[in-house]
């Protein structure tokens, strides 16, 4: 479906954001008075991945090394507080530390603190920006937080909905965020973080990627803290006189279009060319229809229009005005998607790509846009693409054609159903909380036997988003595995309880003589009870504590515990859903 565009209503992509961010930040005030202070804290990732290497170098090195070279020129009038995660235990979502209140910039102290972060943990994006908010008083004054993260919220929140939170119940609430060494999928996933505040979301995939990133998102900051002069009658920005020396800017979607009063970036560079093909910058603003004064000469303008870059060669005489009007070609796109036909259309948990339509020698198509919003708007040069839309594990792609000047609407049927997860050791038993692993495989099998992995979840109770069709689920819990065929359907939610006919079995030694409980020295096995044509015996587990548990599925067992030089084997019985004690006594 194409609609005309009106050049006033075009809306604003993720990219513009950032650019015009940046553009205005290059031309923001230098001075700002002692009074005019602004809190932020910086919450960085100290997160297991971020041992990771960039260049050759650990993530965290290259981090502590660009904000150590920010700090040495930090701003007096940005007050700056850190927060860090992950860094002190594993596995533990509640590893979020203030290492520093908010105040004055003491780089030295800040520092210290920064380079004794060592990475070991998980990745709670959602419950450490929402401390850092709290202790901004968010709700109460203006509040700015810059993330800096190599990864994705891994403690069972949504970053997103956070983001919507904050911005709705805080006075002036800002999130910024820094996503180091992410994959374009990923990206398109945390930028919702500062989309939904008003914030700019910058990637890095390099040292000197993150050194522009956050000397960009530092200066973002102190632009949003420098004084507004008072509302004074605006001079004109056309020049008095037709015969005014310099250049005029205007730029259109399409040749037809309005002139675009928005969400434009441009820059003035010199004709001239150096040895690396770079062009020097002339002049630099965010306004949609500048002009600029100028001598003489031959210049490019470069218009930025979210991910549209156009330049455009002409020249200035004097005592002249010279008009350039740029026609970016380009449309609108705009994409949604229903699970199944006559469903809602889905709110969350949606990735849309742009591609080119045609590929390359080796098949691929080049990427030209992402977005994790459910409602993506992307703006493209007019031409054929093709989307790609992602519901889970579940992808569709589309062919689609953009004009210029025009919205193409495209709405994906995903037929994509859910499939919610729960597994008892028995038909009676209560629902496992805990040691739980789920593999999603596809029915159908190879030539040699083999199931492919769709999806795979250590939660409790997952939901699993899958194209319609035929499934088998491999559980485990403990050594107990169970494969369970299932159906997902279209449009619909099936919840699935997962028998494993599993029990638990606790067992403890004792010496004979005297009842004593042997703590310490023990080393267990346990075998399938029954002989193979060798004479020996399957092992199905091991463990060197005291009275381990062992997750085992119904059926006949035998323990061997080993005591010094002494050992003792026990033949025992697992029923689904036993949980009991048992015990092996070592004589004297």
């Amino acid at each position: 479906m194409k609609k005309r565009l009106k050049a006033a209503s075009c809306g604003l992509a993720a990219m513009a954001m950032t650019v015009m961010a940046i553009g205005a930040t290059a031309s923001a005030q230098e001075a700002v008075t002692n009074n005019d202070t602004q809190s932020v804290i910086m919450v960085l990732d100290g997160s297991g991945s971020m041992w990771g290497q960039v260049d050759g170098a650990p993530k965290i090195e290259i981090a502590r090394g660009v904000i150590g070279d920010l700090l040495k020129d930090w701003d007096p009038s940005i007050h700056l507080g850190l927060v860090a995660y992950g860094h002190r235990e594993k596995g533990a979502c509640g590893d979020i530390e203030t290492l520093a209140d908010v105040g004055p910039v003491d780089a030295d102290a800040l520092m210290t603190k920064v380079n004794a972060i060592n990475p070991v943990g998980k990745t709670p994006i959602s419950a450490s920006v929402r401390q850092a908010a709290e202790a901004l008083k968010y709700t109460e004054e203006k509040a700015t937080v810059i993330l800096i993260s190599d990864g994705l919220e891994t403690c069972d929140a949504d970053p997103c909905a956070l983001a919507t939170e904050l911005e709705s119940k805080g006075i002036d609430f800002t999130a910024h965020v820094v996503g180091f060494d992410l994959t374009e999928e990923d990206q398109a996933r945390l930028s919702c973080l500062a989309e939904n505040t008003g914030g700019q979301f910058i990637s890095a995939n390099s040292a000197n990627d993150l050194t522009t990133a956050m000397t960009q998102t530092v200066a973002t900051v102190k632009e949003a803290s420098a004084p507004q002069p008072a509302p004074v009658a605006a001079p004109p920005e056309e020049p008095a006189s037709s015969e005014a020396q310099g250049v005029r800017l205007n730029a259109k979607l399409c040749e037809t279009c309005e002139v675009k009063t928005d969400d434009l970036y441009w820059r003035v560079l010199g004709a001239e060319q150096d040895i690396e093909g770079k062009r020097e910058k002339i002049e630099a603003t965010g306004k949609p229809s500048p002009f600029f004064e100028l001598n003489p000469g031959d210049y490019v303008a470069s218009v930025k229009f979210g991910i549209i870059e156009k330049e455009t060669p002409f020249s200035v005489a004097a005592d002249r005005t010279t008009d350039v009007v740029v026609n970016l070609d380009t449309g609108a796109l705009q994409v949604d998607a229903i699970p199944a036909e006559g469903g809602e259309v889905l709110d969350d948990k949606m990735y849309y790509r742009v591609f080119s339509a045609e590929k390359n020698l080796e098949g691929d198509r080049k990427r030209v846009a992402a977005s994790g919003k459910p409602n993506a708007l992307f703006y493209v040069p007019a031409g054929d693409y093709v989307v790609r839309a992602q519901h889970g594990k579940a992808e569709v792609d589309a062919p689609v054609s953009v004009t210029a000047g025009e919205l193409t609407e495209h709405r994906f049927t995903m037929d994509v159903g859910y499939l919610r997860l729960s597994a008892a050791m028995s038909e009676t038993s209560d629902p496992l909380q805990d040691d739980l692993y789920y593999k999603v495989l596809e029915a159908k099998q190879n030539l040699e036997g083999e199931r492919k992995d769709i999806d795979a979840s250590g939660k409790a109770n997952p939901l699993f988003r899958l194209r319609a069709g035929s499934y088998v689920i491999m559980t485990r819990h403990g050594k107990a595995v169970t494969e369970t065929p299932v159906e997902v359907i279209a449009g619909e939610l099936v919840e699935a309880k997962i028998t494993q006919n599993s029990g638990r079995i606790k067992w403890s030694a004792q010496m004979e003589s005297d009842g004593a409980a042997i703590g310490k020295g023990l080393y267990w096995r346990v075998f399938v009870d029954e002989e193979t044509l060798d004479g020996s015996r399957k092992q199905i587990d091991a463990s060197g504590a005291a009275a381990p548990i062992f997750t085992l599925l119904q059926g006949a067992y035998v323990v061997s515990a080993k005591f010094n030089d002494v050992t003792v084997e026990k033949k025992f019985n697992v029923a689904p859903g036993d949980e009991k004690a048992m015990d092996i006594v070592f004589t004297n």
